[in-house]
């Protein structure tokens, strides 16, 4: 398979990137086994919205959908990798892109081994600079589970305020959870 990896300086100076110990590149096919190994924890399914227990081919699946979307502008997902050694520690980014209200929903994943690194934070300013910058967006929004407080922690050090509680009955993976609903003005 060759496809073309797409790397963003997001106009940040080689010292900025690597105090963030990440890169951020668009999702690829070439991405997928590393995803599908680190997306079927239970622990990273437990604190997310992946299907609960992550399918086999999983990563696989999702990535052939996202391409078009992505192609199109309408989501952006972004291999979250260590810069030391390329390997992937998550996935970040945008869903339900509404570009005519310069809007987007947050979000990211760490895999399991990668928890309490600063990986999170570090790939997240880098997405919601190259929103800013590149999508020309003004506004996102991002949920968390309250059972999550790490990811509320780390939402927060991004800069988004915590808007409300629902309670999703509609979540399949996790019944009546209660969800907090964040937002950032960029």
């Amino acid at each position: 398979m060759n496809t073309q990896r797409v790397i963003f300086p997001l106009c940040f100076d080689r010292s900025t990137m690597m105090t963030a110990h990440v890169t951020i590149e668009l999702v690829t096919l070439d991405d997928a086994e590393e995803i599908q190994q680190i997306a079927s924890h239970p622990d990273v399914v437990a604190t997310t919205r992946l299907p609960d227990p992550y399918p086999e081919n999983g990563a696989q699946t999702w990535i052939k959908m996202l391409l078009p979307r992505q192609k199109a502008g309408d989501e952006y997902a972004f291999a979250i990798r260590r810069a030391e050694d390329g390997k992937i520690v998550g996935v970040c980014g945008f869903v339900t892109v509404h570009k005519d209200q310069h809007l987007a929903e947050y979000g990211y994943w760490i895999g399991k081994p990668y928890w309490n690194h600063g990986y999170a934070t570090a790939a997240g300013r880098l997405a919601i600079e190259y929103a800013r910058k590149h999508i020309k967006l003004k506004k996102l929004f991002a949920h968390s589970l309250e059972q999550n407080p790490a990811s509320c922690r780390v939402l927060e050090k991004l800069g988004f305020e915590k808007k409300k509680k629902l309670r999703n009955s509609n979540d399949p993976h996790h019944g009546d959870a209660a969800i907090y609903v964040y937002e950032k003005t960029l």
